[in-house]
């Protein structure tokens, strides 16, 4: 598609540099895959990959151009440096059910819609294609069949290979740090593991498990080449709509409330009594979806799956003492957010009239949740005693607008209570409207929609903004200015009121544009350069390519320069000091982190620009564990999009790697989606995928493939 798109290779020129036709997409892919999950050098990877070629291998000078030309500049970072590192990117490899179906259909040869990579094994006389290998799935689930909690089959598992058999036979051998990932593998091996001469001659050096390991990375866990129709860009016309927004593989919406938070755990035995989980009525009933088989290892003094403890009856009729101050479950919640939860509006009127509760009056956790956040929901109802409850607060140091991670406040709880207008005025009437009506991840401002500028004093702004910047010399270089043709489309004539909005800001940084992002949202969807501008949108409906006339940037760089790189991240400084909300949501349901995850250009020689302006956003405030009303945090959108770069940055940032989206999916699971979906004339999509996916469960990364409830909300 013509506009911002979730591929990694929408914005990346993908040239050719010089590659030599043994260079097929299936070479490309095991080079990818052996580069970002082994130790071996790329010497040893080209002889590998090509060893089975009657023509002499390309020399590394090709190999690391072909590198660099899929994976951008400088990924020597994505390589794994020891064989501990290297063990742990295996062995959740290992874990995934999708690429185990993946490469079980390498083995299996069934009829699939996928064609598979090249000098893939037929199946094995010995090995039965009914074969399962025990303990890479939960009980009681199939190897192959990976269903995710919305209850859906995972990309890659076709019903061919829902099966339910036998444990394999395990691996014979200390294999070390590859001991797991052979062993749930063993029954993807075949007869000819310990004869395949080309993989000992090259690697003679390497013991005998990390040999079978490279072997299986190559032959086993081969990558489908998807037969997706692409949509041509020249036949398509410009869209207004970024891809990743409109991705098919995207996670469905939160219906309702999202759940789960760490203040549902507060009433554990009603979420689990009441299969609140998002797994299957079948598995919940047989005890094998999450909210079993994965409380085991959560603490609380209040509540256990079967009930509350003798400790929470006591504290609900005595009041807390002092010693109950210090007390946290595995999630974070404290006495006052028990209380809030389980307890009676008076009971816990009662507890903040002392002075035992103050030192965690502020506290959250770790969904972002103040105990007004886990009231009980009848309880917002006795607006008397609220309202007293209210005043108590406002004469403490309690900060009334404080968000969860979704970015709601106590007001927007209030809002879906369904409380009359007048109720909601009287209560809301002494705090700061501007302070509390936010919008949230779900499109809900309590106060409503406050009326934007009218068009003169937008004239009026902007022509003060220009007299600005023609004489401040000490504020960045101006934004570009884009006249479109008068037959352009929409998409171009939404780029110049991107523009608009984001000079603007600096000047009202409460300004939201027509999709609700503010200036941050509109500098990260701006199209920056005339010359990334003709890329983007060079054809209308009917497939005339149509001009776009410029007044700035006429050296004809692309936005994924380092001097257009560093302008938008002088423009973004400028907004933020402005006083711009760096955690507000636009109508898509996004924070500004999140529209720059996935749109920041990765495909330059600059690769610290990008995730400096990143570092910035969260300098000033913003929240790496925000989520969508998809579930998705910042971390989920740049793997979906292939931001390796953006990833990085996130998870330096301490972004939730555990966090799992509206269907259950981990990041890990995400990467596996868009890697199996992935169009064969996008290579470099498979190659950002899968360098996503490894480098996430490397050391670094500490991703698992199946989270646990205490693994997403636990505290760190």
């Amino acid at each position: 598609m013509p506009a911002s798109s979730a591929s990694p290779s929408a914005q990346s020129t993908n040239t050719q540099t010089g590659r030599p036709s043994k260079w097929t997409k299936s070479a490309e892919r095991k080079m990818i895959r052996l580069y970002v999950y082994t130790t071996l050098p790329m010497a040893k990877i080209i002889r590998l990959v090509h060893s089975r070629s009657p023509d002499p291998a390309p020399g590394i000078e090709s190999g690391h151009k072909k590198l660099s030309s899929l994976l951008d500049k400088e990924p020597r970072w994505l390589h794994p440096r020891s064989e501990t590192d290297m063990g742990r990117r295996v062995t959740q490899l290992s874990n995934s059910p999708t690429r185990l179906a993946s490469a079980a259909e390498a083995v299996f040869d069934h009829e699939t819609p996928v064609e598979l990579e090249a000098s893939t094994s037929p199946l094995p006389f010995d090995v039965s294609p009914f074969s399962t290998v025990a303990g890479a799935s939960p009980a009681g689930q199939s190897l192959f069949t990976h269903h995710p909690p919305s209850g859906h089959p995972s990309a890659g598992a076709s019903p061919a290979l829902q099966v339910n058999a036998g444990p394999c036979p395990k691996y014979s051998g200390d294999g070390g740090v590859f001991s797991t990932f052979l062993r749930r593998t063993t029954c993807l091996s075949s007869s000819t593991d310990h004869t395949t001469g080309s993989f000992h001659r090259v690697l003679s050096n390497y013991s005998e498990p990390y040999v079978q390991t490279v072997k299986r990375l190559v032959k086993r866990f081969t990558a489908p080449i998807a037969s997706r129709p692409s949509i041509s860009t020249m036949s398509a016309g410009a869209t207004t709509q970024p891809q990743w927004l409109d991705d098919d593989d995207g996670p469905r919406n939160f219906e309702g409330e999202p759940h789960p938070l760490p203040g549902d755990f507060l009433n554990l035995e009603t979420y689990a009594r009441q299969q609140l989980c998002h797994a299957s009525r079948e598995a919940h009933a047989q005890r094998q979806c999450p909210c079993f088989n994965q409380f085991d290892t959560y603490f609380s003094r209040w509540v256990t799956v079967q009930g509350l403890t003798t400790a929470a009856r006591s504290l609900l009729e005595a009041g807390p003492t002092r010693s109950d101050v210090t007390d946290r479950d595995s999630s974070g919640n404290t006495v006052l957010h028990f209380l809030a939860a389980r307890g009676s509006l008076e009971t816990l009127f009662r507890a903040l009239q002392t002075d035992i509760c103050n030192p965690v009056l502020n506290a959250r956790n770790t969904g972002g949740q103040t105990f007004l956040h886990v009231i009980k929901r009848g309880e917002m109802r006795r607006l008397n005693l609220l309202c007293q409850l209210l005043r108590l607060l406002s004469m403490r140091t309690f900060d009334i607008y404080a968000r969860d991670i979704y970015g709601r406040n106590y007001f927007h709880l209030l809002h879906r209570e369904g409380l009359y207008p007048e109720a909601m005025r009287y209560i809301s009437y002494q705090y700061d409207v501007e302070a509390y009506n936010k919008r949230d991840a779900f499109g809900l401002m309590p106060a409503g929609q406050p009326a934007p500028p009218s068009g003169q004093e937008l004239g009026e702004l902007d022509s003060v903004d220009r007299e600005w910047m023609d004489w401040d010399a000490t504020q960045p270089a101006p934004l570009p200015a884009f006249s479109p043709a008068p037959s352009s489309g929409p998409a171009i004539t939404k780029q110049v009121q991107f523009l608009a909005n984001a000079r603007l800001a600096r000047l009202i940084p409460t300004l939201e544009d027509a999709d609700g992002g503010n200036g941050l949202h509109s500098l990260a969807m701006s199209t920056l350069s005339c010359r990334t501008m003709a890329q983007k949108y060079r054809a209308d409906h009917s497939g005339q390519v149509q001009p776009v006339r410029r007044q700035q940037n006429a050296d004809g760089l692309a936005d994924s320069c380092s001097t257009l790189l560093k302008l938008r991240h002088s423009l973004a400084t400028g907004i933020l000091e402005a006083g711009a909300d760096p955690n507000h949501y636009d109508l898509n349901g996004n924070t500004p982190l999140m529209v720059f995850a996935a749109e920041l250009p990765e495909d330059s020689d600059d690769y610290r620009t990008g995730p400096m302006i990143l570092d910035l956003l969260v300098e000033h405030g913003a929240d790496v564990h925000a989520r969508n009303r998809a579930g998705e945090t910042a971390l989920h959108i740049a793997v979906r999009c292939g931001r390796k770069l953006a990833m990085n940055a996130l998870v330096r940032h301490r972004a939730n790697v555990h966090a799992r989206d509206a269907d259950g999916r981990s990041v890990l699971d995400v990467a596996d989606m868009k890697m199996m979906s992935c169009r064969d004339e996008d290579p470099s999509d498979y190659a950002h995928y899968e360098a996503c996916r490894a480098w996430l469960s490397s050391i670094n990364g500490l991703a698992v493939q199946e989270p646990t409830v205490l693994d997403e909300w636990g505290c760190a």
